[in-house]
Parts: structure tokens; C-alpha cells; sequence
């Protein structure tokens, strides 16, 4: 199916608001209706911004859903629910919490109901709760009772993405913290930011910038992680490195913004500005690397990336998701390499270098740039 002209900025919404103005409560609430206002606020704010590269875009429909939990089975109730989808607010998702209609006395909802929200390089998944609407507590209480969560990782699209043009993924989701049910999504996601998966080659201007992220899972502490830049000659031994104990090198031709020991914030957590035109003659490759500095596993995160910037605007990116980020304490995340004409690019990586510093995780990058990179 195509969809393109969906994304068209001038797309109505009249008809989702009003799908929404029955909100959370059997016969729409008060914050129902504010849900609803907000979204209209949205969908304007998004026709007016949607030509800006930085944002990503995704049409979510909410379809259906089977065997769902019987929450009403109190004498005087139905032995059955009444369920509705909330589309959470997360990191890197534009806007609030979204609610579909509630579907009254059914096990077996069917919603079809679509809704488009913009999203940035901090989105790690589509974040889904399924609820049963109890109208016989007070809203501010929260009394409507759960009946599962699900959610749908954005590196699920990867593989298929193209630029500015929509990737689909038509899923049915098992529920979690339920003991039955699935949720039924089809997803139409349209990258603006460039992916830059492994082994694609992505030119360089002569000045860009490297941005890095993590995010923690929840109830996990942040692990002290160490974002670092080292310089290889042809030979592959060291020439410079910029890490979190040496913020300046190569001549003052690669900057690091510091040390970021949590992962929390809106933006990167760490930036490596570098400016080719004064790197070293005899440097070749640059490669970049996140190590855990107290030796805990990196696969307590939950989401990491690695972005290229070129004057404000995002050239290439890449993340890893919950389950991708591997059981090692050193990533190996990217490498810039000049070629034979003199151009440096830019290739993503995403491969194991252990190592509590960078200089520790040396050997297997070598390792890794002969086996695949042509070192």
C-alpha cells in the first residue's frame, strides 16, 4: 500500500480528535477532552514543523486486540472488559499520552484507529499499555485496571529504512504483565535522519560532530560510561586520543564536550567535535568507543546511539536497542577513515572491544578494522 501522501503536512486529523474525545471513562471525561485538545495542538504544531529533517515521523494504527484479560468479574459486572490502547509518552516521542476510544464488553477489541506523532534519535520504542475503563473511581485515583503493556523497538525498521521514504511493520504484540492477550499494531515510520548501518560508508564534510547516548533501563543505576576518540597512523599504532582525562588533541583539531555519568538529558550525552583540516598528515582512522569505566557490562543499556552532525543536522545515525547492546565493556561504535583520494568517511560499526579504557580496547578494534574495514 502506498502511503506517501500520508505524511503530507496538510494531512487533516479532525476525525482522529474526535475518535479521542471518549478518551479514558465510559462516556468521555473532562481529561479526555484536554487529551484531545492537546493532540489537536500537536498535529498543528506538526503540520507547521514537519519539514525539519531533525524529526522522524510515524503513523501508528491501533487495530485490534485478542484474548485480553476479564477484569470486570465482580457479580454486577459483565465477566468481561472494557479495554482501550494509551500510546505512552516517552523519550524522544513528541507529545502525550494518547488514548484510543474504549471498546465496552469485550475481550476481543477492535479500535482500527490511527494517529501520527513526530520523533527524534532519542525514540527507542513505541511504548503501548492496554487498560480496562473502571468509571467507578475517581479519575485522579487512576482505578482503570491494567491489562498488559507491550511495546515496539524503532531498530525493528532498520533493516528496511530508506530515507524519506515509509517502512511498515504490521505486528501482533504479546502482552506483558498479563496473563493472556496480544495487541495488534501496524506501524508506518518515515525516517527523515539518515540510518547509517554497518558498512555503509557516509562521506564527511571537513567539520562535524560526533554525538553519543545512553539511556538506562529502569531500576538499573547508571553505569560510568566513557565516550573516546583515538587516532590510528597507517600502521595502526597511536598517535593521539581524546577521552575523558584529555578533552583537547590532535593539534586542537578533535574537542570532547566531557565526562556524562548518568545518561539522563534530552540531547547527546557526550559530543566529539573534530575538524579534518587540521588533523595530523600521518593520522588515518579515528575511531570512536564507549567503555565502562567500573567493568559493568553495557548491556544494562537500554538504548545507545551514535549520530553525525554537520551544521546543526544529523547525517547519519544509529542505535541500539533493548537485547542489541552486547554483554561487553567496550563498544567499538564507529570509525572515520580517510581513503585514497583523501576523503574521510564515516562507517558505523557497532562491534565488541572489552576494555575498561580505550587504550584496553585497542586490540580488538585492530582486529576488527582488518576483518572488515580493509586495514
Amino acid at each position: 500500500q502506498d502511503i506517501s501522501s500520508e505524511f503530507h503536512p496538510a494531512t487533516s486529523f479532525t476525525g482522529v480528535a474526535r475518535r479521542m474525545n471518549t478518551g479514558r471513562g465510559k462516556g468521555g471525561s473532562k481529561g479526555s477532552h484536554a487529551a484531545a485538545y492537546g493532540q489537536q495542538l500537536l498535529h498543528a504544531a506538526f503540520a507547521a514543523d514537519s519539514h525539519k529533517p531533525e524529526f522522524n515521523e510515524v503513523i501508528l494504527e491501533i487495530l485490534e486486540a485478542r484474548d485480553l484479560r476479564a477484569a470486570d468479574t465482580s457479580v454486577f459486572q459483565s465477566g468481561k472488559s472494557d479495554p482501550y490502547v494509551v500510546i505512552k509518552d516517552v523519550k524522544g516521542l513528541v507529545g502525550d499520552d494518547t488514548c484510543t476510544t474504549i471498546m465496552k464488553e469485550t475481550l476481543n477489541p477492535v479500535w482500527n484507529q490511527t494517529f501520527r506523532f513526530r520523533f527524534n534519535y532519542k525514540l527507542s520504542a513505541f511504548k503501548f499499555k492496554v487498560k480496562d475503563s473502571d468509571p467507578g473511581f475517581l479519575e485522579n485515583l487512576d482505578g482503570d485496571d491494567p491489562l498488559g503493556s507491550a511495546k515496539l523497538p524503532i531498530d525493528m525498521f532498520f533493516g528496511s529504512a530508506t530515507t524519506g521514504k515509509p517502512s511498515t511493520v504490521d505486528v501482533w504484540l504479546p502482552l506483558k504483565k498479563a496473563p493472556t492477550g496480544k495487541l495488534h499494531v501496524r506501524a508506518h515510520v518515515t525516517f527523515n535522519i539518515p540510518i547509517a548501518l554497518p558498512g555503509q560508508v557516509i562521506p564527511l564534510p571537513p567539520r562535524f560532530q560526533i554525538g553519543l547516548a545512553w539511556e538506562f533501563k529502569k531500576k538499573e543505576p547508571p553505569v560510568d560510561l566513557d565516550a573516546s576518540i583515538i587516532g590510528l597512523d597507517c600502521k595502526e599504532q597511536i598517535v593521539d586520543r581524546v577521552w575523558f582525562r584529555n578533552l583537547v588533541g590532535f593539534g586542537g583539531a578533535v574537542r570532547h564536550s566531557g565526562d556524562d555519568r548518568t545518561g539522563d538529558g534530552c540531547g547527546d550525552d557526550e559530543t566529539i567535535t573534530v575538524d579534518t583540516s587540521k588533523i595530523p598528515g600521518r593520522v588515518e582512522k579515528l575511531v570512536v568507543v564507549i567503555n565502562s569505566y567500573t567493568l559493568q557490562p553495557l548491556s544494562k543499556v537500554k538504548f545507545a546511539y551514535i549520530r553525525i552532525i554537520s551544521e546543526g543536522l544529523t547525517i547519519g545515525f544509529y542505535g541500539l536497542g533493548e537485547g542489541k547492546v552486547p554483554q561487553c565493556t567496550g563498544l567499538f561504535f564507529g570509525a572515520v577513515q580517510k581513503d585514497g583520494s583523501g576523503i574521510w568517511n564515516f562507517q558505523t560499526t557497532a562491534a565488541i572491544a572489552n576494555g575498561r579504557t580505550v587504550e584496553e580496547s585497542v586490540p580488538a578494534i585492530i582486529s576488527y578494522g582488518k576483518a572488515r574495514l580493509g586495514w
